[in-house]
């Protein structure tokens, strides 16, 4: 049935979002891209997360419900681990776009046509 909807296009955006995010996960379980080693339970929770971060971009691409919820979840949970950053350091450049970013995923997740391709909420009469 989420074979037949038409993806928006911002949809798409999302999930390779989310497929980078997943290989950056990955990357910084590796000690020669970190400078640091990290104990195996870490850099198992890394590549965990980083395969899940895979599975919910194929979910966006394939328009399935649960990939829009746990999108919105991660992005609902990043954007406030940001705002504790800044709140800790006003400086933290990275942690604005962080907000910035996770603000504008929930805002575009949440308009009406997307959360329709989504099957997410009744169509509006």
């Amino acid at each position: 049935m989420n074979e037949l909807k038409t993806r928006p296009a911002g949809v798409t955006v999302v999930a390779v979002l989310m497929a980078l995010s997943g290989v950056l996960t990955v990357l910084s379980s590796v000690p020669a891209v970190t400078g640091a080693e990290l104990p195996p339970w870490a850099i198992a929770l890394d590549v965990a997360v980083g395969i899940a971060m895979f599975a919910v971009a194929w979910g966006l691409i394939t328009l399935r419900a649960w990939a829009w919820v746990v999108t919105l979840g991660i992005q609902a949970v990043n954007g406030l681990f940001a705002i504790v950053s800044v709140a800790a350091a006003p400086a933290a450049w990275p942690a604005w776009i962080a907000i910035v970013i996770a603000a504008v995923v929930v805002f575009y997740l949440t308009r009406p046509n997307v959360r329709l391709a989504f099957g997410v909420g009744a169509p509006r009469i």
